[in-house]
């Protein structure tokens, strides 16, 4: 679980906070734009694996009530930025709209909260197997 988790949340900052800003900073906005369009439903996807597949070895590992929330609330962020914002921000990915503005700012910080889930999610862990070990 601990693997599953550490690589959504690098992938995730990684992307999220390097490459997308380089991308944008590098190219052309429609083209960088072009291509984190591309990327994003991968990324997401890979979330909501990493984190859907840890909930199910956590409710059948009778895991506590603590990290199951963390699991669940992530889980729920991932749906809905995968199937609920991103479709409507794809759909307006062309316009330079306020809608396209407000939807992406959600984005950000649903991404950012999902990352910050999975950060607490892998610390947990950490220090209930060291603890345990002790």
């Amino acid at each position: 679980m601990i693997f599953l988790l550490s690589f959504y949340f690098g992938l995730g900052a990684f992307f999220s906070y390097i490459v997308a800003p380089q991308l944008f900073k590098s190219l052309e906005r429609a083209t960088a734009g072009g291509i984190v369009g591309k990327i994003f439903p991968l990324y997401f996807g890979i979330g909501l694996g990493a984190v859907g597949i840890s909930l199910l070895i956590g409710f059948t590992s009778k895991m506590s009530r603590f990290l199951l929330f963390l699991l669940l609330a992530n889980l729920v962020i991932l749906l809905a930025l995968n199937f609920y914002v991103l479709p409507q921000a794809h759909a307006l990915k062309g316009a330079a709209s306020p809608e396209f503005t407000k939807l992406h700012l959600i984005s950000v910080i649903m991404s950012t909260v999902s990352l910050f889930l999975t950060f607490g999610a892998i610390v947990y862990l950490i220090v209930r197997t060291k603890d345990a070990g002790s």
